[in-house]
């Protein structure tokens, strides 16, 4: 079976989708994005606590501001804002004394401020504070700087499901069922899920103890485990038993997204592969030149645009934006692409095209419906806003935002049987002609933490 878990980025009691991104150069070297995150990557802690969020944003834009909010109305005169703070200076009974607390204070009133701001727009039109920021970053990026370890957290426990191989965490021994019960002396049952999971990460270079209880082992351990950069494999490839088909699942668009998918494409080639499964469910998207360039391996630049841009409400100004092939050109393989409503935003953009042009079956269930674009505005504290600014289209025109992609296959899943797979089942029927019960092909339900 294929064990699936929403991630995504919850910011500020707002719900962030990474999701397409397009630049102004190197589109790859800056952080253009557009962003919807629904994400379906289990809890991929290692990456960042993605819990449910949506991102979608296209420009990035180095303003070389502070990313604190005006204090001037334009008029020369004071805005509400700043009588307030002034009022809050002068007044609050809580206002550190230490400087360095007062000026960690003061920008924590400035980032709430324009948050606050951002808040009275659209659901995606939002604003990241620093550490936010890096963690979209690090999603992307495919790589994160911890100890590599696949973990759950149920019921206030940081199980570990598996270690990563190579990475730091197996070096130092830890094993699959082992529990962190504490992390540098901080016990994990007193913190919530997410601080459980940033404890573990940390830069490269540095030292992590972990206290360790396994079974069959009398008390508890320490190990001490050194963190460094650990890559994020985004593409899954795995051949389907008694079966020539490949199953293909994506749980980004991120920066090494295109490259793993041609590697899985090449090696699906090598297996006499006579179909393909692209498991796009709970994927909350990224870059949309990474969906272009998807779209480019099943359908010929010739055949149209990969998706339009719509930059004014009326319809006016829809522009096309180019399907982008590369050496790998699979035009004739029959294809079935598995969503559900976590697949979100770039997931969106492939899966209407693929429909759209006729190149694939849609099996799941009605996507999520994120099709409004954000530019991203980056800041010298490292902070960012990203502001709506456009929707996308299918190539046949029609809306994403709020609407989705309907399969053209319904099947939902069976919650009271959490050990079958009847999408995928159904996807191999759709291929073969024949009904049958799915063998386990990957599973990526835990979450890789730091």
């Amino acid at each position: 079976m294929i064990q699936q878990t929403q991630s995504a980025l919850v910011t500020s009691g707002r719900i962030l989708f990474m999701d397409d991104v397009e630049s102004h150069g190197d589109r790859r070297s800056q952080i253009y994005w557009k962003a919807t995150l629904i994400f379906g990557l289990g809890l991929l802690v290692a990456v960042t606590s993605f819990g449910a969020g949506i991102l979608t944003e296209r420009d990035l834009i180095n303003d070389n501001n502070s990313g604190y909010v005006s204090t001037d109305d334009g008029n020369g005169g004071h805005t509400s804002y700043n009588e307030v703070r002034q009022l809050v200076d002068e007044e609050y009974f809580g206002n550190p004394a230490d400087p360095i607390a007062a000026t960690e204070f003061d920008e924590t009133l400035e980032y709430s401020a324009i948050q606050g701001m951002m808040s009275s727009l659209d659901d995606y039109s939002t604003f990241l504070v620093p550490s936010e920021q890096t963690a979209v970053r690090e999603q992307l990026s495919g790589e994160y700087q911890g100890i590599g370890v696949w973990v759950d957290f149920p019921e206030g426990k940081l199980v570990v499901i598996s270690p990563m191989p190579g990475s730091p965490a197996e070096e130092a021994g830890i094993l699959s069922g082992d529990v962190i019960v504490a992390v540098n002396g901080v016990v994990v049952d007193q913190t919530n899920e997410e601080d459980a999971f940033q404890m573990v990460r940390g830069p490269e270079g540095t030292t992590v103890r972990l206290t360790i209880s396994r079974a069959g082992t009398e008390g508890t351990f320490d190990l001490d485990v050194m963190r460094r950069r650990i890559p994020v494999q985004s593409v899954i490839y795995r051949p389907i038993a008694e079966s020539k088909l490949a199953y293909i699942q994506v749980t980004v668009f991120g920066d090494n997204t295109t490259k793993e998918l041609d590697a899985a494409l090449k090696q699906a080639q090598s297996n006499g592969a006579v179909g393909i499964i692209l498991d796009l469910r709970n994927n909350g998207g990224g870059w949309v030149q990474s969906a272009q360039e998807m779209i480019g391996r099943f359908v010929p630049t010739t055949s149209g645009p990969a998706l339009y841009e719509d930059l004014n409400p009326d319809g006016s100004e829809r522009t096309p934006e180019p399907i982008i092939e590369g050496d790998i050109k699979l035009f004739e393989i029959p294809v079935v692409v598995l969503v559900n409503g976590g697949t979100a935003s770039a997931s969106e953009i492939v899966s209407g095209a693929l429909r759209d042009y006729e190149r694939a079956v849609i099996v799941g269930e009605q996507t999520f419906g994120k099709g409004s674009v954000q530019r991203v505005h980056d800041f010298e504290d490292g902070s960012s806003a990203r502001i709506t600014f456009a929707e996308w289209m299918t190539p046949d025109e029609l809306r994403i935002q709020g609407e989705g992609i309907r399969p053209d296959i319904v099947v939902a899943m069976d919650p009271g049987n959490p050990g079958a797979d009847p999408q995928l089942d159904k996807a191999i029927e759709t291929l073969t002609g024949q009904p049958k019960h799915a063998t386990p092909v990957a599973s990526s339900a835990a979450s890789p933490v730091s």
